[in-house]
């Protein structure tokens, strides 16, 4: 065999095989990248998870606490007691917990002030707006 054809060959054996390696250390980084993308959204996730969890944990409770206070001696409560009792959130929020636990809101005729109540505890009264 000619030695331009030899060499040739051998030339062209040496960039496919560089060719090869670069196309499978490419492969490996991505893969590599991919994986380590992976582990750092899971971790995240995690983070978002226990998040969630203990914002959700802390609204169940608060609602379990209004339920627990609207059930208990008289049937209305004034909206200042339930705010002063069941403290961390603003009024707004407080009114979506109440209505959350099951409550809705009456107001006193005298001096109209907030009152608020259990559905089931307060059902007659409710009777009577329809």
């Amino acid at each position: 065999m000619d030695d331009k054809i030899f060499a040739a060959l051998v030339a062209a054996a040496a960039a496919l095989l560089t060719g090869l390696l670069s196309y499978l250390a490419a492969r490996l980084k991505i893969q590599a990248d991919v994986s380590s993308q992976a582990r750092q959204n899971t971790a995240a996730l995690e983070l978002q998870e226990d998040r969630l969890r203990t914002e959700l944990r802390t609204e169940f409770m608060a609602e379990e606490a209004i339920r627990e206070l609207l059930l208990s001696a008289q049937p209305k409560r004034s909206f200042e007691v339930i705010e002063r009792r069941v403290g961390g959130f603003d009024g707004d929020e407080l009114r979506q917990l109440l209505v959350r636990a099951g409550a809705v809101r009456f107001y006193e005729r005298n001096n109209n002030r907030e009152l608020w109540g259990l559905r089931e505890r307060n059902g007659p009264e409710l009777e009577g707006d329809r």
